[in-house]
């Protein structure tokens, strides 16, 4: 089953970041195999989330339930949708006024054999640069929070 993990040690608050993890309709600006993301419902202390993925022009949609902790804690686990199993986790930790360290982790695996073959190499390089995605993401919103 693939997986993935990356720690990273970022120039901003870790409560910026959780934001920028969070913001899943702002996905599919940032994010380019997001075709499309939505909150479907909203609790206390998990959502139900649906994203469109675009694998090589295979779209394909799939719901998550996601805990969190805010500022500290998201964990998401899959509903429905292509993935046999998709599991992740986003932590942050402060580490200074204006930094703090970001864990991300993730494992999947796709129910069609044939779906996996096409998605798999699109998916797990996604997966390998999405930290990063994320952190340019979040670079880029707390220079501007910071200059307005």
């Amino acid at each position: 089953m693939p997986a993935y993990e990356d720690v990273r040690a970022l120039a901003c608050p870790a409560r910026h970041m959780y934001d920028v993890v969070m913001d899943i309709p702002a996905y599919p600006e940032f994010l380019p195999w997001v075709a499309d993301a939505r909150v479907l419902e909203r609790r206390e202390d998990e959502l139900t989330a649906e994203l469109v993925a675009d694998f090589k022009g295979i779209r394909q949609s799939f719901r998550t339930v996601d805990r969190f902790v805010p500022g500290k804690l998201v964990e998401i686990r899959l509903l429905e949708g292509p993935f046999r199993f998709l599991e992740s986790v986003w932590s942050f930790e402060e580490t200074g006024p204006e930094s703090c360290r970001v864990h991300f982790s993730i494992e999947f695996e796709f129910k069609s054999m044939m779906l996996g073959m096409v998605a798999s190499p699109v998916f797990g390089h996604a997966c390998m640069t999405m930290a990063r995605v994320f952190e340019e993401r979040a670079m880029k919103l707390y220079r501007g929070r910071e200059q307005g």
